[in-house]
């Protein structure tokens, strides 16, 4: 009889466990059907030299090799210490700049250098004082991070500050679903590993708009490596939540880029193929 309670209270374990990870799952998933999307047009290049600031990885890294293919002129911010090894191979133009020191952004960023920035610049899983991945992060809300020492507010105010000094006549900025009129749309497990950020990511977006630039603010959700789906997309909608890879990340930012009707908008990467989080694990 112990055995046969012992192996109940084991099978009723596990099917709570599952259950557990089934619920959280879908309530870290998006449900909202965006109202209306924004139709690709055919590129048209801005013309002048790009700097990208946060293009050394991730989703800022594939837009570099994108804007490559189209042959634009970029540069790319970086710092003393980061891996310049991908940038190295692509032969991409490079200056040393680290965007929590003023004077170092306003010296990457001479007066007439550059017509257009691409920000995709904040706070990686690596930066945080725990080293966690992001999905631990999110699980157990342990980001905790001194404000001053993250780039997604002051970091992104300098180069702001800077371009526009600068004359640059164009400002694209990739930041957070949550932020500003978003908040409703990001899943409510997803707010407590997101407490931090998303306040700086709404001042850093704040500060863009009352800037003298042409701007474009693009929210996407979680990011993954996974491959482009094709079928990711940009919507003003402010209720919708994806995941996203960062190349369709990167592909709906160059489109933007090329696309003038984008001017002074603020939209949601939404890939309609990736609204479920167990998307993630079969890329």
């Amino acid at each position: 009889m112990r055995l046969v309670t012992i192996g109940r209270t084991i099978a009723y374990s596990f099917l709570a466990l599952i259950l557990a990870v089934v619920t959280y799952v879908f309530m870290m998933s998006g449900y909202h059907t965006p109202n209306s999307s924004l139709t690709p047009a055919s590129y048209v290049s801005p013309g002048g030299k790009i700097l990208i600031v946060g293009g050394t990885r991730g989703t800022g890294l594939e837009i570099v090799k994108l804007l490559l293919e189209r042959g634009e002129d970029i540069t790319v911010t970086v710092r003393k210490t980061s891996n310049v090894d991908a940038l190295n191979a692509l032969g991409v133009k490079q200056v040393v700049a680290d965007a929590l020191v003023t004077e170092q952004v306003q010296r990457a960023i001479p007066r007439g250098e550059y017509r257009t920035v691409i920000s995709t610049l904040g706070t990686s899983a690596s930066d945080l004082p725990t080293r966690q991945n992001p999905f631990q992060a999110l699980v157990s809300g342990q980001t905790k991070m001194d404000p001053n020492k993250r780039p997604d507010f002051i970091g992104n105010r300098n180069v702001i500050d800077a371009a526009q000094a600068a004359g640059v006549e164009r400002f694209i900025f990739v930041t957070v679903i949550g932020t500003g009129e978003s908040h409703d749309a990001l899943p409510s497990l997803a707010r407590r590993g997101h407490n931090e950020v998303v306040p700086l990511k709404q001042r850093a977006e704040e500060h863009l708009r009352v800037s003298n630039m042409k701007y474009t603010i693009i929210r996407p959700g979680g990011l993954s490596n996974g491959v482009s789906t094709g079928a990711a997309k940009l919507t003003e909608d402010p209720l919708s939540f994806s995941y996203i890879s960062r190349i369709d990340t990167a592909k709906l930012v160059v489109a933007a880029l090329g696309d003038p009707l984008t001017i002074d908008k603020t939209y949601t990467a939404f890939d309609p193929k990736r609204r479920f989080l167990w998307k993630l694990f079969l890329d």
